[in-house]
């Protein structure tokens, strides 16, 4: 039985120093750890154990997930509701995710980051003269999650 036990503690040192390894990379949701852990075949038993020790010890956290995640996002130019989806589609903790949203569109002026992207993409402006161009900054900016009124304000380079 001791040895079973020893096992058990050994398997279990084992997924929490991996799941500890995971998070000094990035942060990630219960979602994605829990995934991880079981992709190089640790128990259920046991990813529920060190799940349970990491948010414990606040190694794991949904809120800090929530908002690293959408700040690293608006770095890439996307709006914050797109990010948001995103989020949610890896799983995120649906009430953190709207508490780091709702901090994040505060500060957000969409105006200005689409123009940035833009400027960033096409610092010569040369959608201007080609049509082709044109759309096609549209269309990335549109993937970015930027309104078709805002891009247009910004594309025609109208103030706020």
């Amino acid at each position: 039985m001791s040895q079973k036990n020893n096992a058990i503690k050994k398997e279990q040192l084992e997924a929490y120093k991996s799941a500890v390894r995971f998070l000094g990379i990035r942060e990630h949701n219960e979602h994605e750890l829990r995934e991880k852990l079981s992709r190089k075949n640790y128990d259920g038993i046991i990813i529920d154990d060190v799940i349970e020790l990491l948010k414990h010890y606040d190694y794991l956290s949904e809120a800090r997930y929530a908002e690293t995640f959408l700040r690293s996002r608006l770095k890439k130019g996307e709006t914050p509701w797109f990010a948001a989806q995103k989020a949610r589609q890896k799983g995120a903790e649906p009430v953190s995710l709207k508490l780091a949203l709702e901090a994040a569109e505060q500060s957000f002026d969409a105006w200005s980051a689409c123009k940035d992207v833009l400027d960033k993409r096409d610092p010569m402006g040369s959608y201007k003269q080609d049509k082709r161009l044109w759309q096609r900054q549209m269309r990335y900016l549109q993937n970015k999650g930027y309104d078709i009124n805002t891009i247009l304000q910004v594309m025609n380079n109208e103030d706020e």
